[in-house]
């Protein structure tokens, strides 16, 4: 991926602490042309106005049905999009865009949390293993993750 020719980001979002860790990124993906795919929350809504943004169902692996739905919604978007990038710090929506990534061609960033210190979760462990690259809050987190890049804490 060239940063110069960089133009489109799609971001993946749950609410919370997700979410403010990719809002804390602003800085660098005010530039780009963004869009958000996001779980319908209090939060999500009032951080994100004005923000182009696609309300996802928030996947739980105790429906799988659901994961199914989510694959479809991804796949809808991303034709939509067409996002050069794809940036995720955690949810489980986010599967279903990383594995389309991989098998489109579009890179994929994951970024863990600060809250994760040693036990990452299914979502991490899963799209970790799909992503171009894994960014890291936590040293802590170089064992599991060697070629990972530790930019620190975002917020």
């Amino acid at each position: 991926m060239n940063p110069d020719t960089l133009e489109r980001i799609l971001f993946v979002s749950s609410s919370g602490g997700v979410l403010l860790d990719l809002l804390a990124l602003e800085p660098w993906w005010s530039k780009y042309r963004v869009a958000w795919a996001v779980v319908e929350a209090p939060d999500t809504a009032s951080a994100l106005a004005g923000q182009t943004c696609y309300w996802i169902g928030n996947t739980s692996f105790r429906r799988p049905f659901r994961i199914v739905l989510d694959f479809v919604s991804a796949w809808r978007i991303l034709r939509r999009e067409r996002p050069q990038l794809i940036v995720s710090a955690g949810s489980g929506p986010a599967i279903a865009f990383f594995a389309l990534a991989r098998v489109l061609g579009i890179p994929t960033f994951w970024i863990y949390t600060l809250n994760i210190l040693a036990t990452p979760g299914v979502s991490a462990k899963i799209c970790t293993r799909m992503s171009s690259r894994v960014f890291l809050q936590q040293t802590s987190l170089l064992a599991a993750h060697p070629d990972g890049i530790v930019i620190g804490e975002l917020y």
